[in-house]
């Protein structure tokens, strides 16, 4: 997979700060990972308040050994459970399990800046980190929550010495984590409780991988946040017209944020639909027609395009009808010297020099992702959370986002080039396991949650795998903001995801506390 494609689908990390409360020490393990015990499971208690009044939660982190077949320990992964205290049918309550995507992406965007009981404000401390306060649109009133480090991020690790990459590839990934869901359900009594699973931008291609495997488990709801699904409407390889029609939409809603194409006075719910509908009509019909659309109607498209995207008609053009995403991020605000951001194209920031930077991907630039020079981006402030809340003790840092996993992440299936009928496998698509799980799981619906300022998952592309399945469709809930990549971003659309959502696990699995 291009590496531009692989740093699309990295999500915007987040740090935090902390505040400490009672505590309880749970049993150690005598499980090694490294040289050190496996981190906890630790619990404390806590108080917030919430839209209903004081809600109290038991908090606890726990690492999971991650075992070969011979069962000696290969790596960690870890998560972060918030249980509500107090609920006298703690069996029929819903657990929510929640993971970011990268890869190479830890949980701490859904965890401290979405749904977590604590969320990052602007304020800081007198050390310059930002605070930590209540959060009021915290899912822990309608859900206990689990949200989950894959391996390589957060305090989560290979052990010293492996260095197989197990973990970092399609299916063990996949693998890892429906294990360690499975062991908390069973280690909490859980099993018969609703099950929702929510999966952010490479997270949701995990969750749909991770459904061909998840028998049995009582499935209530799905929830996609900018997932990536069907990776082929990502690649824009020759031949392949599908990232263009997909993409065309949030380019105009972009050059409209820019002031850079027709759309005066119109919403962005507006000038989004016109886009769509033209992609999806007009172009993809001249997209199909490939060598032998007409020079004239290729022209006469090209100024068409030009007043939705932004761009001179001639160089739309001269591209055949097709600009590449890194090509309109780079044109747009060319003559300022400004590069738009992938994960959010509302950013934008000098372009930076090549010279500086040399043999460095394009995408990892992106003004909007805030990496610099580094591969990694350790989060001091989570650790310190951890730390001084959860009483997590551990010389490791928290890694909030690290491209190394992401760069050594293999994308063929281990499986080998066959499905599961034996037939060659040359078209690698896991939305239909869902289609499936739906089949299976009558009563189990899915939300798909998308950003119109978001060109690494545009809107129309899981939408679009989404709808050519066999999903039944009165049990699917497709919603957009107007939001980047991480959908819940800024206090409306966290605001108004948290009610779509709410309303999500009630209707799904029946609110029961």
């Amino acid at each position: 997979m291009p590496v531009t494609l692989r740093l699309a689908l990295v999500g915007v990390m987040l740090a935090a700060a902390t505040v400490t409360t009672a505590t309880e020490r749970l049993p150690p393990t005598p499980d090694m990972v490294s040289d050190e015990l496996l981190l906890g499971p630790v619990a404390t208690r806590h108080e917030i308040l919430v839209r209903g009044g004081r809600l109290s939660y038991t908090a606890t982190f726990a690492e999971t050994p991650l075992n070969d077949s011979s069962g000696k320990p290969q790596a960690t992964i870890s998560f972060t459970a918030y249980v509500r205290d107090g609920v006298r049918d703690r069996a029929s309550r819903p657990v929510l399990f929640l993971f970011n995507g990268g890869p190479g992406a830890s949980s701490s965007p859904l965890h401290f800046s979405a749904f977590g009981p604590r969320i990052l404000t602007d304020e800081r401390d007198a050390s310059g980190q930002r605070k930590l306060a209540d959060n009021p649109h915290t899912l822990l009133d309608a859900a206990d929550l689990v949200f989950i480090d894959p391996v390589g991020t957060g305090f989560s690790r290979e052990r010293p010495g492996v260095r197989s990459g197990e973990y970092w590839s399609v299916q063990g990934d996949a693998q890892a984590a429906l294990t360690l869901i499975r062991k908390w359900l069973a280690d909490n009594g859980r099993g018969a409780s609703p099950l929702f699973i929510a999966g952010e931008s490479y997270g949701g291609f995990r969750l749909a991988v991770m459904l061909e495997h998840i028998d049995r488990l009582p499935l209530a709801g799905l929830i996609f946040i900018s997932p990536m699904l069907d990776a082929s409407g990502a690649s824009m390889a020759p031949g392949n017209d599908l990232p263009y029609i997909f993409e065309l939409p949030s380019m105009a809603v972009a050059a409209w944020e820019h002031h850079k194409a027709s759309g005066s006075g119109r919403t962005i719910e507006q000038v989004y639909a016109e886009a769509a509908r033209f992609a999806q009509t007009d172009y993809a019909v001249a997209l199909q027609q490939g060598s032998e659309l007409p020079a004239a109607e290729r022209d006469r498209l090209a100024v068409r395009i030009a007043a939705l995207i932004g761009l001179p008609a001639p160089m739309i053009a001269a591209a055949n009808l097709r600009v590449d995403t890194q090509t309109f991020l780079e044109k747009l605000l060319d003559a300022e010297g400004l590069l738009v951001g992938r994960l959010d194209t509302r950013i934008a920031a000098p372009k930076p020099d090549p010279a500086k930077l040399p043999n460095r991907p394009a995408g990892a630039n992106d003004p909007a992702l805030g990496l610099g020079a580094s591969n990694v981006i350790k989060s001091a402030p989570i650790k310190a959370y951890l730390e001084r809340e959860l009483r997590v003790r551990t010389a490791r840092d928290y890694l909030s986002l690290t491209l190394d996993v992401n760069f050594r992440w293999n994308w063929r299936d281990e499986r080998g080039e066959q499905d599961s009928a034996g037939e060659p496998r040359l078209y690698v698509n896991p939305t239909q396991n869902i289609a499936d799980a739906m089949v299976k799981h009558p009563r189990m619906r899915v939300l798909l949650v998308g950003g119109y300022y978001d060109m690494a998952v545009p809107v129309l592309a899981p939408r679009y795998a989404l709808t050519h399945t066999n999903m039944p469709l009165e049990r699917l809930t497709m919603v957009a903001f107007a939001a980047p990549h991480s959908s819940f971003q800024g206090d409306t659309n966290l605001t108004k995801g948290s009610a779509v959502v709410h309303d999500f696990l009630k209707g799904a699995g029946g609110l029961r506390m």
